[in-house]
């Protein structure tokens, strides 16, 4: 079905090309926030940023990464090899809700007494 369809090049659209990266001339195609970003405000540290930027797009395709790749690669960096089975704010808190415990602690006059 897809081979009846043309792009405005007159040439036949695969499946396959739908998940190329995109380009503009030979750079990544996100760089065009910091394009845009140095074009609107012209710094020497947005200049900077854009050439880390257009640094890290090119090697991350160099290395055939995606960018979705290179966040999974840097979050597993800063998080290290622990995996817990269970979310810390899943688990239930270590505080004990006794009766006695809470009346030692509201009982300011004589905490014996209260035993």
């Amino acid at each position: 079905m897809a081979e009846g369809y043309y792009n405005i090049y007159r040439s036949t659209v695969y499946w396959r090309y739908a998940k190329a990266r995109p380009h503009l001339l030979f750079f990544d195609a996100r760089l065009i926030f910091f394009i845009a970003l140095f074009g609107f405000h012209i710094r020497w540290w947005t200049f900077a940023l854009l050439v880390v930027a257009i640094a890290g797009f090119t090697g991350a395709s160099y290395f055939s990464y995606t960018l979705e790749n290179v966040v999974r690669l840097l979050r597993s960096r800063i998080v290290g090899p622990f995996r817990p089975a269970v979310a810390y704010t899943r688990l239930r808190p270590m505080v004990e809700y006794g009766a006695d415990s809470f009346q030692e602690l509201t009982d300011k006059k004589n905490p014996k007494q209260a035993l």
